[in-house]
């Protein structure tokens, strides 16, 4: 673990002197020159003469999006260090070395030759040192860093993405300017963006190495972490149809025979039952949890006990005298349903068929309408109860397949080296999930039980 040693106590490097008269004051020298060298090689680029490129640069790293402070700065270090300029096809910082390196102090010139072959590169946070920095590994070459950044050591969060330029300053690393990050939900399609884009880069230069394709194409990963951002996740059942509300209503010629005709159908369960009304409940046994499409999957199962079968529920039947009415959230349920109801064909008659998208705006209707309700509750209570809930959910998920897991639970995966690695994975996303909730005030799980439940 990186200590950070106070001013009066003893150099980390073994002097014997206190801090605050040995490597604090190198650390100050050298802080001085990396502002200073800074300093100076943004004056280089704002010179009249690159007016021309600076705007040429700001289109393709924008490409049409309004930019905020964190994309001009990254802007910024990306036309210094990695565009390539109209005219000569230089860079402005290998410019700066070759005609002000004899004008700059001999540490400045250190500094920069330090600085001139850094790239925009995508990391994993693996680990977080408060108010010192941040591990960080690549994605690409798999190569782990300790960086020195105490905001990035508050701001961001454990297994983060993040696309970053880091700088190696006298043997230490920096993050230079910002970085744009996202959860560590979008990892996969990050790496597989990485690895295509690389591919098609290897095509045209066979020769080339990991650093030379984020030279050139490091800014894409801007781009491709700003669309992510900026699309709504897509809901999607087990079966990776798009969920919606879908209907179907029947009429009903024949009430008694309809209903015994429904108790003999196996993959239909009574949920309630009065004089008026039956609700079943459309189930069936959870066999292929393999998804066709990406997003984040809508499941609803029915769980006795721990190694007996789960069911998953396709849909919700209700039968009335008059009406029969079939709800899924997929139009492939729905159809399904519909299949399974063409052996009532005698007692029903088929009247209408409907599918809604989903409404963001209709759960906050229904929050709306509980508001009084909930307010009625201490926050302590309400605090209490939200815990509970996450607390029921993490200690049954252990026990329930998952789809990233090839249908095994994570229990069962904890078994085998293969569902260990997978399993890690999935522990990782957890993780930064929940610290986001915490950071947002949310209430949130710790996912440090997992770990210990399932000896990962």
């Amino acid at each position: 673990m990186k200590l950070k040693a106070g001013r009066n106590e003893p150099c980390p490097c073994g002097s014997g002197k206190k801090y605050k008269k040995c490597c604090m004051q190198i650390q100050e020298i050298k802080t001085k020159a990396e502002h200073s060298l800074r300093e100076k090689i943004l004056e280089f680029s704002r010179e009249p003469l690159f007016n021309a490129d600076f705007e040429e640069a700001k289109k393709i790293f924008l490409e049409g999006r309004e930019p905020d402070e964190g994309d001009m700065i990254m802007l910024t270090e990306w036309f210094i260090h990695d565009y390539r300029l109209k005219d000569s096809g230089k860079r402005i910082i290998d410019l700066f070395y070759l005609e002000k390196n004899t004008y700059i102090a001999p540490l400045e010139k250190e500094i920069l030759e330090g600085w001139q072959d850094t790239a925009l590169r995508v990391y994993e946070v693996t680990g977080i040192e408060r108010g010192i920095g941040i591990y960080i590994r690549d994605f690409f070459e798999n190569n782990e860093i300790f960086v020195n950044d105490i905001r990035s050591s508050r701001g961001m969060i454990k297994w983060d993405i993040g696309a970053m330029r880091i700088i190696k300053t006298l043997g230490k690393f920096y993050l230079s300017g910002a970085a744009c990050l996202l959860p560590a939900t979008g990892k996969n399609e990050m790496i597989r963006f990485g690895r295509e884009s690389f591919l098609r880069f290897k095509m045209e230069k066979p020769e080339a190495t990991w650093q030379q394709f984020f030279k050139e194409y490091g800014h894409t990963f801007i781009k491709f972490a700003h669309i992510k951002a900026a699309q709504p996740p897509k809901i999607i059942t087990p079966e990776g149809d798009p969920v919606l509300f879908a209907k179907a209503i029947y009429k009903v010629r024949d009430y008694n025979k309809a209903v015994s005709a429904l108790y003999d159908i196996p993959s239909l369960r009574i949920l309630e039952s009065d004089q008026d009304e039956i609700h079943f409940g459309l189930v069936a046994e959870i066999r292929d949890h393999n998804i066709s499409a990406g997003g984040v999957m809508f499941e609803t199962s029915l769980v006795s006990e721990i190694g007996d079968p789960q069911y998953r529920s396709m849909g919700d039947l209700t039968i009335n005298n008059n009406q029969l009415i079939l709800d899924c959230i997929s139009e492939k349920r729905l159809e399904l349903g519909k299949d399974m109801l063409k052996t009532l064909e005698d007692f029903i008659e088929f009247q209408s068929e409907s599918n809604k998208p989903l409404d963001p705006g209709s759960r906050k209707n229904k929050i709306a309408k509980n508001k009084t309700q909930q307010n009625e509750l201490d926050e302590p209570v309400r605090e209490a109860l939200r815990k509970k809930l996450l607390e029921d959910h993490y200690r049954k998920w252990v026990d329930m397949p998952i789809s990233s897991l090839g249908g095994m639970t994570p229990r069962e995966a904890s078994k085998t080296q293969e569902g260990k690695a997978k399993l890690k994975e999935v522990l990782k996303i957890l993780e930064n999930s929940e610290e986001r909730r915490k950071r947002s005030g949310e209430p949130s799980y710790d996912v440090g039980k997992l770990h210990k439940v399932l000896g990962i």
